[in-house]
């Protein structure tokens, strides 16, 4: 039965019953609804293989190849962070300095990943224009999946390369610059613990090869030291670069972002009240 497979797992009910899923084909309605049938035994098969995975701590969202964001299914794989709460923030605070404004609005998300920050921000914004870059190919790929499957591919323009690099000689600047970037310090022992394990190390960790500028070392602040430095370059009057950190950089972030000229700086905190992303400004009147 398949009450007698979810019990057998080990695993909680949610987490069995979102392997139960993938493995059948089901809504989660319906396998709830027909807790008592049998289980083929291809089902049950490829659902006993999915749990020795999981126990082996390989994420849910791997193995489903799914996690939600703002309310939306997004694909995900190995080559792309895990989407998370926490970055919904930025989606937040984006709406709050842009949503109310009809002209058009160009917007770039930086190390874009499964392309949850991006396609989110076309959809909720119906003037934006938006830029997806990634350095990662394998990314982009599944970020153009997720703009088709979400019916907004016509919407972004797509670019590999590292940060501002992906740009190339642009003529075009932006009113927005969003990225989560990469921010836990090399050596971190979070990377070793739960799903950071399984996630591709590049989108959790700066290079730890490469110095990082405005004479930091490559630490955890390195990459967004590099957002910051160039953000002036790409950003209209008045536009804004935000950024999402960890819950310990706040006041080293904001020092980077007045480092680089921008102006307005302010912490922001999630639905936790936890530190978790900054936004500054060029200074400059908006042509928004």
């Amino acid at each position: 039965m398949l009450n007698d497979l979810l019990s057998a797992s080990g695993l909680s009910r949610r987490e069995g019953l979102a392997l139960l899923e993938a493995a059948s084909g089901w809504r989660r309605e319906a396998l709830i609804a027909h807790g008592s049938d049998p289980v083929c035994p291809a089902v049950q098969a490829l659902f006993t293989r999915l749990v020795a995975q999981r126990r082996r701590g390989v994420p849910i969202a791997y193995l489903t190849g799914e996690r939600e964001f703002y309310g939306r299914p997004f694909w995900v794989s190995p080559a792309t962070l895990i989407p998370r709460m926490e970055t919904e923030l930025l989606i937040d605070t984006v709406i709050a300095e842009i949503g109310p404004i009809a002209a058009p609005s160009r917007l770039c998300d930086l190390g874009s990943g499964s392309g949850c920050i991006g396609i989110t921000l076309a959809l909720e914004i119906e003037s934006a224009e938006v830029t997806a870059t990634d350095c990662s190919a394998a990314a982009l790929q599944v970020a153009r999946n997720n703009a088709a499957r979400l019916g907004v591919d016509s919407r972004l323009r797509f670019r590999q390369g590292s940060w501002f690099d992906a740009l190339g000689q642009a003529d075009a600047k932006f009113h927005g610059l969003i990225s989560n970037p990469p921010y836990v310090a090399a050596g971190d022992p979070h990377l070793s613990q739960g799903d950071l394990r399984f996630e591709p190390s590049t989108a959790l960790s700066p290079s730890s090869t490469t110095p990082g500028p405005m004479g930091l070392p490559p630490d955890g602040l390195s990459d967004i030291a590099a957002l910051a430095e160039g953000a002036c370059h790409w950003l209209e009057p008045g536009g804004f670069l935000l950024v999402e950190h960890g819950s310990e950089q706040q006041s080293a972030v904001m020092g980077l972002f007045d480092q680089a000229g921008l102006v307005r700086v302010r912490g922001l905190v999630d639905d936790q009240s936890l530190p978790r992303a900054v936004i500054g400004f060029l200074a400059g009147s908006s042509k928004l």
